[in-house]
């Protein structure tokens, strides 16, 4: 306040504060206009004025300041941004022609047309940088034609056309002023009738539309130049000189008490402004009598600039320290009186306040805001728009009633759209850009309007998520995907998709959430594992438990050895069950006449009757007892077998295969179906070497009884009431062998020896056959002859991540018995603390099991897994083929098991994993590939 105080020379209590000017016919009156908008950027002031730029309606001021800063002001004062900022260090002109803006910013030019004048974001820009081309300093518009100086000491011409949204831009002339000798290009005027006038450093030169010299003015004018019809006006040292540019003479020469810097016309031509090179000094002259009117102090350094609607802009600086600012300055006065008559410019203000009321009629009418800036009444009212400060304000009325009338109008129109419910992310959006346009109360309305839409969308996320949660009970869902197949989970999908990013991410974690929590409680209950006394319940799959019938077989007498005594045969006898089992007399002597075994004694049938009732019966082979974690994994698998090998039963035909990696589990997944359904386990292991001796039977040689025919385990446990017989690797058997498994993976179900017997599977016993997947590197296809035979079930490693970054337990469920301190859990009160601490689903059993130390376990153990799943896809991409990196260790779940048990030691899941399974891994190549896998997963974990 004391720096303006001193500009007007007045204290701060006085109320005068006007300058005044008396002329003969009226009074010049100007005064301070303090509202200006101050620049956010605090230091902008410390950078002196270069030039100042005002349209020629009055509506916009550009200030260009050292280092290429701009402030862009509309006529009230206010700043805006000025689209596409100038990329230069400095601004040396700016001018405002018809739908033009240009600016001069070396080594650039850059041009606006202003699409809507009233909108800069609407303005399209358009750079001149062409090779060779580089513009300086000059720079003027008249009649669609731009001029500019380059370096080089060159003019060039544009025609401006339409939007300039051309690539290139066509040049219509252009011509040199070297041997003008001017000196710096400061200023290019066109002149009405086409000639370019050009001022200098040195010297102002006139050249006419061809570029041909007509004439050189020895004054060093600079930038202290402007034209007033076919009068060059021009500050030289300290006077300022009237030349005629028609007939090549001074008119008029004013001594002045400053050094003129910059000069500028009232819009009527009759007062120049005039600008001091060094001080805070603004002189007035009257043109019309050529008389210097007064100097005014404190103002006027270096800039000034005469808005048509009689504002004046320039500059003061102040020094502070060793620092100097540079203030803008704009200064109202009653131009206008002077090119207005008082009648004229009360008709103006009239029709103007007229139109304006009838544009409030229309706009109380209106029913939503489209075209609303086009209106009839508003168009005839912008047609008044004169350099008038009343009229001015009178539009700037007009223009806050269209924007109260286009945020109610919007407000209203959304206010429907959420009575019924049609909100989406751009209504949010579009309510967000309207806050940013608007203040007082217009902005607290929007505030609340805002307040409403998210209110709105969060209560109708609720409601979905109700609607979901409802749904659900009725629904049994095992995996994420079946669940997004539910009506009312995908309407919820749907409907988050149209809401803004922030609470669509939410509301898509809320309803994840509550379908993992599903997902979680459906797996427990769906693959349930239960034992009764008849039957085994392996999920949804319910298989009768084989009871232990066991198998009748008959007993012979065999002959062994022949004696001869006194011309008499005689031999030894002993009793031999059809499965090889001997048994030889305790009481009587085995030896008989060789005549007597067509009619065995009576003791040798008595002895014979007794072995058949008392040990006529094969001994039962009880499946051995198995250890097994029931996670939901397991029992699918499970459950997906039972149903199969129930078919197999049921048709009797077929074979079973069970398909996954080495160390997935196939072989104990048959182990538990044995155990838990009491059936007899027999494995046979195959390889590309077997031949037909392993599988049918051999000779073998007995001193006392001779040769005899031992059959194999698999002709045994064919006839073996209810046996499960599990064939390992059985794609590797040689096709000299295949051929003969051709009958018993049919539905005929038997197999011929080679002596010729017959050897039929009972009814109740199961084929299974288990091997590695085909499509790795070196594992032998399944033959065609098996494969048209069989059912093949897939085994996979458990389930580990699943959708949307949802991690499954069932893998951690088998190791946590061997984690100290995760023991003692049950496997829902496990599965659960894994959700609540790996899947932040937040449920009353996942806080209750929770301590610091099973959370750490925990974490240890979704560690551990997770570079498992990182090691086991690196294998099979390697063994498949989609990676050259070579990865060949098998992860095996025996391998996570024994991670886990030394998760406790190495009190690191890390450690624990290199520490185990390095050792194993033979090749240095891949152990580093196999490093740095765990390192990248660690530091992703």
């Amino acid at each position: 306040m004391k720096f303006f105080e001193k500009i007007f020379q007045v204290k701060k209590d006085k109320k005068e504060t006007d300058i005044r000017i008396k002329l003969p016919d009226k009074e010049l009156v100007l005064s301070r206009d303090d509202l200006l908008e101050r620049d956010a950027d605090a230091r902008v002031e410390e950078f002196w004025i270069e030039t100042i730029g005002v349209s020629e309606d009055g509506y916009w001021v550009l200030v260009g300041r050292r280092h290429g800063i701009i402030q862009f002001y509309d006529w009230k004062g206010k700043l805006h941004r000025l689209p596409a900022r100038p990329p230069a260090q400095v601004i040396t002109d700016i001018v405002f022609k018809g739908n033009y803006l240009a600016l001069l910013t070396p080594p650039y030019l850059l041009i606006y047309y202003m699409t809507d004048k009233r909108k800069p974001e609407t303005w399209k820009s358009i750079k001149l940088s062409q090779e060779g081309i580089r513009p300086s300093s000059g720079l003027d518009i008249r009649r669609n034609l731009l001029a500019f100086g380059v370096v080089g000491e060159r003019i060039y011409t544009i025609e401006l056309t339409g939007d300039m949204s051309l690539e290139t831009i066509e040049f219509a002339g252009t011509f040199s002023y070297s041997s003008a000798n001017i000196g710096q290009l400061e200023v290019i005027k066109i002149l009405e009738d086409g000639r370019f006038l050009l001022s200098g450093s040195s010297a102002l030169a006139l050249y006419d539309k061809g570029g041909n010299l007509l004439k050189v003015l020895p004054y060093s004018a600079k930038k202290a130049l402007c034209l007033k019809g076919s009068t060059a006006i021009i500050g030289y040292e300290n006077s300022i000189i009237f030349y005629d540019l028609t007939e090549y003479k001074e008119k008029e020469k004013v001594e002045v008490p400053l050094k003129p810097s910059q000069l500028d016309l009232s819009p009527d031509g009759r007062f120049l402004f005039i600008a001091d090179a060094e001080e805070n000094k603004l002189g007035i002259l009257d043109t019309d009598t050529f008389s210097y009117l007064q100097t005014v102090e404190g103002f006027g350094y270096s800039v000034v600039r005469v808005s048509p609607d009689g504002s004046i802009y320039t500059c003061a600086y102040q020094d502070d320290g060793e620092k100097r600012f540079y203030y803008l300055v704009k200064l109202s006065s009653n131009l206008s009186d002077f090119y207005y008559t008082e009648d004229r410019k009360k008709q103006i203000i009239k029709n103007a306040e007229s139109s304006y009321k009838n544009l409030q009629k229309r706009l109380a009418s209106l029913s939503n805001e489209d075209g609303i800036e086009n209106l009839k009444e508003y168009k005839e009212l912008l047609s008044f728009d004169a350099p008038i400060r009343e009229v001015r304000e009178i539009i700037n009325r007009a223009e806050e009633d269209i924007k109260r009338a286009k945020v109610n109008l919007f407000i209203k129109t959304l206010k429907e759209k959420l009575s019924k419910g049609e909100l989406e992310e751009k209504d949010l959006k579009d309510t967000e850009e309207w806050i940013k346009n608007y203040e007082g109360e217009e902005r607290q309305k929007l505030e609340a309007l805002k307040q409403e839409i998210l209110e709105h969308f969060n209560r109708t996320v609720r409601d979905h998520l109700k609607e979901v949660s409802s749904a659900l009970k009725d629904v049994e869902i095992t995996d994420l995907a079946f669940a997004e197949g539910i009506p009312q989970v995908k309407k919820a999908r749907e409907y988050f998709l149209r809401l803004p990013r922030d609470i669509q991410r939410q509301a898509q974690e809320e309803l994840t959430k509550i379908l993992q929590e599903s997902v979680l409680k459906s797996r427990l209950l769906r693959y349930r594992l239960r034992v009764e006394d008849q039957y085994v319940f392996f999920g949804s799959e319910k298989i009768e438990k084989f009871t232990g019938e066991r198998r009748k077989l008959p007993w012979k007498i065999q002959a062994e050895e022949k004696y001869y005594s006194e011309g008499q045969a005689y031999v030894r006898i002993v009793f031999e069950r059809s499965d090889g089992i001997v048994r030889e007399p305790k009481r009587y002597s085995n030896i008989i006449r060789a005549e007597e075994l067509k009619h065995p004694p009576a003791w040798v049938r008595s002895y014979l009757r007794h072995l058949n009732g008392l040990f006529s019966y094969q001994e039962y082979r009880l499946p051995l007892f198995v250890a097994y974690e029931e996670t939901p994994w397991f029992v699918q698998n499970l459950e997906k077998f039972t149903a199969l090998v129930k078919e197999q039963l049921k048709y009797q035909e077929g074979i079973l295969i069970l398909e996954g990696d080495a160390g997935v589990g196939k072989n104990f997944l048959v182990e538990v179906f044995s155990a838990l359904t009491g059936r007899p386990l027999y494995i046979i292991p195959c390889n590309s070497k077997m031949e037909r001796e392993d599988i049918t039977f051999m000779y073998e040689f007995d001193p006392k009884r001779g040769t005899k025919k031992v059959y194999s385990d698999l002709v045994k446990a064919l006839q073996t009431p209810g046996a499960v017989i599990y064939f390992d690797e059985i794609n590797t058997l040689p096709a000299s062998l295949v051929k003969m498994f051709n009958p018993l993976f049919d539905y005929r179900r038997y197999m011929v020896l080679s002596s010729g017997e017959v050897i039929k599977a009972r009814h109740d016993v199961l084929l299974i056959g288990g091997m590695n997947p085909q499509n790795y590197l070196g594992v032998s296809e399944l033959p065609q002859d098996i494969k048209s035979r069989a059912d093949v079930l897939y085994i996979d490693y458990p389930p580990f991540e699943g959708e949307g970054g949802f991690y499954y337990p069932d893998e951690a469920l088998i190791l946590k018995d061997h984690v100290e301190g995760l023991q003692s859990l049950s496997t829902e009160e496990f599965t659960y603390l894994w959700y609540y601490v790996v899947n932040a689903v937040k449920t009353e059993l996942g806080e209750k099991v929770l301590s610091p130390d099973r959370e750490e376990k925990v974490r240890m153990l979704f560690e551990l897994l997770s570079i498992a799943n990182a090691i086991r896809n690196a294998y099979r991409a390697y063994q498949t083929q989609k990676s050259e990196e070579p990865v060949e260790f098998v992860f095996s779940i025996r391998d996570t098991i024994r991670c886990a048990r030394r998760i406790e030691r190495y009190k690191s899941a890390k450690k624990a994993v290199l520490e185990t399974i390095l050792p194993k891994v033979s090749s240095p190549l891949e152990r580093e590939i196999i490093k740095d896998i765990v390192d990248r997963t660690v530091s992703s974990v």
